[in-house]
């Protein structure tokens, strides 16, 4: 993950704004998933670029990181381990960890 935004590294947007409709990078609204694949017509869907990675923010919050070369001190983001632990919120537009969406529906 880069510490400062970027522009989109696949329809180059910049930060706030709307992916272009065939963007490989932008992900669904309502599903999280890439957006290439959703079946939702139009661009109801649509995110807007957050200037870094879908999903390296929540893995460095929730701790989901590994070590590619145990010799580095390196971190890099976990992308496997926050799709099996955690759940799209279509309202907050972010994974959410599963323990947090269970005593969030518990309320």
């Amino acid at each position: 993950m880069l510490d400062r935004p970027t522009l989109c590294p696949d329809c180059s947007v910049r930060p706030g704004q709307l992916h272009h409709p065939r963007c490989d990078v932008a992900r669904c609204a309502k599903t999280g998933l890439q957006r290439l694949t959703c079946p939702h017509p139009g661009s109801a869907c649509n995110t807007r670029w957050s200037g870094h990675w879908p999903g390296d923010a929540e893995c460095r919050e929730y701790g989901l990181l590994y070590r590619p070369d145990p010799a580095s001190s390196e971190l890099l983001p976990d992308l496997n381990r926050l799709y099996a632990e955690c759940d799209w919120d279509p309202v907050r537009q972010r994974m959410v960890l599963r323990s947090r969406t269970a005593a969030q529906v518990s309320r």
